[in-house]
């Protein structure tokens, strides 16, 4: 056999990201014209329109290079975090989980570890795999809160990373602020706290962490934040970090020149420009979340009280094919084996007109599977399966 090349063993070895299922996609297999997507916690309201006729406006300039320099984006970015926060301490990505693909780059060397805390985003493990760094697991609750006193034993000489995603991807759940400066209490100073808030947005609870007072106070923590979930511009790839300008200094040498395109730098700006956007989305989140989760409740499904644009349940059959039902429906979920959650099946809030078509679609699935193992055919329980 001829010589092949030498492939970088954690590369090789670290899980693949698998994305939700598209509306294309369904069409295309089961013929079915009017497909709903509610796997990929998108905004069901769609991007500004103000961001829409900027992106137009940018297309007749494509033929250039964008500007390498972001200042303008990270000045708005900045003013838009508040008082006591400044362009120097803003980073900014080709989406959020550009950024924490820089964060595993800039701190992550071989035999380094970082600690998550599943269930949770897949992506942390996979982005420390592949720099050769150890994943250690400090899981959450059995009603899904964060384990402080179980993060900091989990520290040690060779811990780098900790990443606190709240709300939390997959279960929605948050960590409380005095949970927070608990944790950062107990953190040595070779350790940077990640605060992955892609759902901020969405968030209703008063106790949530207040991350950014971390950051105006001098404390080594990241906070990563997207313009993909309630700016409604996940197609155009825009993530940032404020942090100590140290750190966001760091992770701006961790980028590629031009990693921001014109659209996305278009878009951007003119989606910043459009809070009441940005309110509509998160009024029409929180009240389908709230109507959801008493549906779901209703049904004995056992949602996890959710601040975000999604929850997940516990179909009581086999996620995958309560998903592969839905489909043949028109109806897009995400079984959440491959958060940590084999068990469960989440599913992205919509429109009410989406919400009340997915309620009812999945009462039909549900009926449908309970009748056929009542007749005496063979229905597939939940697996236990982790597919990372």
């Amino acid at each position: 056999m001829a010589e092949k090349p030498h492939f970088n063993p954690h590369i090789a070895a670290a899980p693949v990201y698998t994305a939700g299922t598209s509306a294309e996609e369904v069409a295309a297999r089961y013929g079915v014209t009017d497909v709903i997507k509610l796997a990929s916690n998108e905004n069901p309201l769609g991007p500004s329109p103000k961001a829409v006729e900027a992106i137009a406006g940018a297309l007749e300039a494509l033929y250039r290079y964008p500007r390498v320099s972001d200042d303008v984006l990270r000045e708005r970015l900045a003013a838009h975090a508040g008082e006591g926060i400044t362009p120097e301490q803003i980073a900014t990505a080709n989406g959020g989980t550009e950024m924490l693909s820089l964060i595993a780059l800039g701190f992550i060397e071989e035999g380094h570890e970082a600690i998550i805390t599943p269930p949770t985003f897949p992506m942390y493990e996979i982005l420390v795999r592949r720099r050769g760094g150890h994943v250690v697991r400090a899981e959450l609750t059995s009603d899904y809160r964060y384990n402080v006193e179980a993060i900091l034993e989990a520290i040690t000489p060779r811990t780098r990373l900790i990443f606190i995603c709240s709300p939390n991807n997959p279960t929605g759940t948050i960590i409380t602020h005095a949970e927070a400066e608990r944790l950062m209490a107990g953190v040595p100073g070779h350790v940077v706290v990640v605060f992955d808030e892609a759902y901020v947005d969405f968030v209703d609870h008063p106790e949530h962490v207040r991350s950014l007072d971390f950051v105006r106070q001098g404390r080594y923590v990241i906070v990563v934040r997207t313009l993909s979930k309630s700016y409604g511009l996940a197609g155009l790839r825009v993530g940032y970090a404020i942090a100590h300008p140290e750190l966001a200094e760091y992770l701006w040498r961790c980028r590629l020149p031009f990693h921001l395109g014109a659209l996305s730098l278009a878009g951007a700006l003119a989606a910043l420009d459009d809070p009441d956007h940005v309110a509509r989305t998160r009024q029409v989140v929180i009240e389908g979340r709230r109507w959801l989760h008493r549906q779901l409740a209703e049904m004995g499904l056992n949602p996890v009280p959710s601040q975000s644009n999604f929850l997940v349940f516990r179909p009581g059959y086999d996620p995958q094919q309560v998903y592969e039902h839905l489909l043949r429906r028109g109806v897009v979920v995400r079984p959440a084996g491959f958060f940590y959650m084999p068990d469960w099946v989440r599913v992205t809030v919509g429109t009410r007109e989406q919400n009340e078509r997915f309620v009812t679609a999945l009462k039909e699935v549900l009926d449908e599977l309970g009748a056929r193992e009542a007749a005496g055919e063979a229905v597939s329980r939940p697996s236990g399966q982790i597919t990372l």
